[in-house]
């Protein structure tokens, strides 16, 4: 079965299936982010890294998601694909000489999108059909700062997380002799609230070419204020009007309550050699024992993720195009946050290139460094253990536009 649209069963639990958090240069290298930073590229994981920003950066990425659930009871699989925003952002240097740049945009955090349908009997009933839908899911707009000295910086991200849960579940009873209304169960709500991360970097050199980067982050606990509608009714299906409510059963509308958002924390290490090459380690947990529901708790469990990636350009120094592409790598590996048909172990393998783009020969363009990132992720949720399992690959793309922005014209 194939389906254009997201269909992801374990976004039903939590706050949905996690949006990769990195940026598009990151992401290819396995993710690692925590003590990574360089002059064009804002990295919003680590607020910490935007005192390193020397030019003013538009950045913008996209993603391209394809899923093929397959399950053991019965056998069958399905294919679905879906193409989202993944970030906006502007990354600006305050004061360049004294390590001091801020950052805002908006990113989507996790995503719920799901369509099954469950077929089974009951005692007296010939079939019972149960369809089970939701969509939803939660965003941040966000600014930060960061500022520090040659070695060490320091930052913070604050913002506003937003979004919404919604699920319905429709079932219809099938019977030769005896007509059974058809029942609908919808449960709605919407959500927001103040969030703040914290991070730190420290650089220093270990060799006359070699950089030592050390970066811790923190991505703070929050309570989000939810507002929920619960709605059960009967309804009909009609061939001119589509699905017709039949009778409200059950209202229950603007109830106020709390959604209680895990943390996260990460730290991480990386040696760089001047713009050659770049290795990158992060170690991240996220406690989501800590997830409340209006007080309830879900099918979810604290999770850890191990990163690793790098990076290399071939000839940096060369005038040539291909000698000044960066090409990069990685992998993670840990375990999903969503427990139900027991553990779900997740790992991936990335990989992307930088590629310049930019004019030459006119000292117009001298300080212009805009770059067309790649990511590309292959990796699985779930193993043999599980009913059921997911591999999925993502695309991703980015688009950096960096330039000294704001400065004043200069007359001979």
């Amino acid at each position: 079965m194939v389906s254009a649209q997201e269909n992801s069963p374990y976004s039903r639990y939590g706050l949905g299936d996690v949006v990769p958090s990195q940026n598009v240069v990151t992401r290819a290298m396995g993710g690692a982010s925590a003590a990574f930073y360089d002059a064009v590229t804002v990295n919003f994981v680590n607020p910490a890294s935007y005192a390193r920003l020397k030019y003013t950066t538009f950045d913008v990425g996209i993603d391209y998601t394809g899923r093929t659930l397959k399950a053991t009871d019965p056998v069958r699989s399905l294919n679905s694909g879906y193409l989202i925003p993944s970030y906006i952002q502007v990354g600006l240097p305050l004061m360049r000489a004294k390590n001091w740049g801020m950052n805002f945009g908006i990113r989507p955090l996790t995503r719920i999108n799901y369509s099954l349908q469950q077929i089974g009997r009951l005692p007296g009933i010939d079939s019972v059909a149960t369809t089970y839908n939701g969509d939803g899911g939660s965003y941040q707009a966000y600014v930060g700062t960061g500022i520090g000295s040659k070695n060490f910086t320091v930052g913070i991200n604050a913002g506003y997380t937003f979004g919404s849960k919604n699920y319905v579940s429709e079932r219809i009873l099938l019977n030769d002799s005896v007509l059974y209304e058809k029942g609908k169960w919808a449960d709605s709500t919407h959500f927001g609230g103040i969030f703040l991360h914290a991070g730190a970097q420290y650089a220093t050199r270990v060799s006359k070419s070699v950089t030592l980067k050390l970066g811790a982050f923190a991505q703070f606990k929050n309570n989000l204020n939810a507002t929920r509608n619960i709605i059960r009714e009967t309804f009909v299906n009609s061939a001119t009007a589509g699905e017709v409510i039949k009778d409200s059963v059950y209202a229950s509308t603007g109830n106020k309550g709390k959604i209680v958002s895990p943390g996260t924390y990460g730290f991480g290490i990386g040696l760089e050699k001047d713009l050659a090459w770049a290795i990158n380690a992060e170690y991240s947990l996220t406690q989501w024992s800590d997830y409340r529901y209006y007080d309830e708790k879900d099918q979810v469990k604290d999770i850890w993720l191990l990163r690793l990636g790098g990076s290399f350009i071939p000839n940096y120094k060369s005038t040539g195009y291909w000698g000044q592409v960066q090409y990069r790598a990685g992998f993670y590996i840990g375990s999903d946050y969503v427990t139900v048909n027991n553990n779900l172990p997740m790992y991936a393998f990335t990989f992307g290139a930088g590629f310049p783009v930019r004019k030459y020969g006119y000292s117009v363009y001298s300080g212009q460094y805009t770059t067309i990132n790649t990511a590309f992720e292959i990796g699985a949720r779930g193993n043999k253990s599980n009913s059921l399992r997911e591999s999925f690959y993502r695309i991703s793309i980015g688009l950096s536009l960096s330039d000294i922005w704001f400065r004043k014209m200069q007359y001979n």
